[in-house]
């Protein structure tokens, strides 16, 4: 391991070592309690920055403070995974009948649990993801070809979009 790896919004699905687990909410008890767009870690630090379902709780525009975070502590060749829920699959699935109201709109607004960083302000389709971090000078842009990573416990299913930028 040549750098970090930090997962941002760690929440109810902490990584184990060597992650270092981030999120604003206390309650999950984080390695670190910190806003994901201002990480103490010094520029190129990083070698993997994982963003599991946190793009969608910003509002319109908000993921680019946490991609220009996650570029400025990547060191060059560092990747970032970022994973949203796929709006376009959710809505034709649930006007198929194929996928239950609730756990429809759980993905569409998120699952509130007292807290206003649960719901989601923003949604992405697999083009508005990718058009999303075309906005920094990624070296390379790809879906992520979901293999395993080390400590991880990513939610694989076929409503995630997965993309990996790499520095």
């Amino acid at each position: 391991m040549s750098g970090l790896w930090i997962n941002r919004g760690s929440g109810q699905r902490p990584f184990q070592k060597p992650w270092i687990n981030v999120d604003a909410q206390e309650r999950w008890q984080p390695d670190l309690v910190a806003d994901g767009a201002d990480l103490p870690y010094e520029a190129s630090s990083a070698e993997l920055v994982v963003d599991h379902h946190i793009w969608e709780h910003e509002g319109c525009g908000g993921a680019l403070a946490l991609q220009q975070e996650a570029f400025r502590v990547l060191r060059p060749g560092g990747r970032l995974l970022v994973f949203v829920p796929d709006l376009r699959a959710l809505g034709q699935n649930w006007l198929l009948g194929k996928l239950d109201t609730q756990v429809y709109m759980t993905n569409l607004y998120g699952a509130y649990m007292g807290d206003e960083h649960d719901r989601h302000r923003w949604g992405y389709v697999a083009e508005t993801l990718r058009q999303e971090l075309e906005h920094l000078q990624w070296r390379e842009i790809k879906p992520f070809d979901w293999r395993p990573i080390v400590g991880t416990n990513l939610a694989r299913d076929w409503w995630v979009l997965a993309i990996e930028a790499v520095r």
